[in-house]
């Protein structure tokens, strides 16, 4: 087994990055029966917060990844990252962050001033884990960082998020000039996978011409799954991924139709994937 490694990346933050990672990785582990692991590579900690959540609905126990050990233990205390791995679900794991992570650039910079060895120190944390997983989900905060740095070093391929706004058109092309950049200075061997579309609002006239812009600018990788303004993921947000049974115990209609859209993109990074390690 040797995980195949997904960064999530915008350069604009709000597009629903960390969602779409954190449906891919719920999708690949519960529906694909991968075994996945998503790390939360954001001080924030936004996927860790929704996991946690997601673990309690499925489980009905009360846990809590973010106030344990996270990824700044396994880094700094333990030296190895497989000491902080919190079980979600079957198949489903996570490594987690919280504000503490905040300290990273600071205690890297502080280790070693070269970039690149900077960067293979973090890599060696993950080489262990990829023979553990089927495949590894990160999420990094919406900037270009340390963060975002050693994710598109241990990466294999970027999932690139676009809402249908101006703004994230523009950051979106910025991840990618900046992903090209980084490949040339690093040797990294990552590329774009897909980019998955967000529209804001289905009939603005503003969120129909930048999803035609991307259609021209990226024909190749644009999902022709489109995430939709859609309430239950909000939902997530704060009660977690949610399958919920109705009293004939099928699942509720929002939640499915909710997890058929990522499960659909998740389909077309496969066969993207696949045509793209064939070249």
């Amino acid at each position: 087994m040797a995980a195949t490694i997904y960064v999530t990346g915008n350069f604009k933050g709000g597009v629903g990055k960390s969602t779409t990672a954190q449906m891919l990785s719920y999708e690949s582990a519960l529906k694909k029966e991968r075994k996945t692991l998503l790390i939360d590579m954001d001080p924030q900690g936004n996927a860790s917060e929704v996991m946690e959540l997601t673990s309690e609905n499925i489980t009905g126990k009360e846990v809590s990844f973010k106030n344990g050990e996270t990824i700044w233990e396994g880094i700094t205390t333990y030296k190895d990252l497989t000491k902080v791995i919190y079980p979600v679900a079957e198949n489903l794991d996570i490594i987690p962050a919280n504000i503490k992570f905040s300290a990273y650039p600071q205690y890297i910079i502080g280790k070693l001033k070269n970039t690149t060895e900077q960067l293979k120190y973090f890599a060696e944390f993950i080489v262990p884990l990829r023979e553990m997983y089927d495949v590894i989900y990160i999420d990094v905060p919406p900037t270009i960082s340390v963060y975002s740095d050693a994710a598109m070093y241990v990466a294999d391929w970027v999932i690139l998020i676009l809402q249908t706004q101006v703004k994230s058109l523009r950051g979106g092309q910025d991840y990618i000039d900046y992903m090209k950049f980084f490949k040339k200075k690093h040797s990294a061997k990552l590329d774009v996978l897909g980019i998955v579309p967000f529209m804001v609002q289905k009939r603005d006239s503003v969120d129909i011409e930048v999803y035609d812009m991307a259609k021209e600018l990226y024909p190749e990788h644009l999902i022709s799954t489109v995430v939709l303004n859609n309430g239950r993921l909000k939902r997530y947000d704060g009660d977690g991924i949610t399958e919920t049974l109705t009293k004939k115990g099928h699942i509720n209609k929002k939640d499915a139709h909710t997890h058929r859209i990522f499960l659909d993109i998740l389909d077309e990074l496969d066969e993207n994937e696949e045509a793209l390690g064939d070249l």
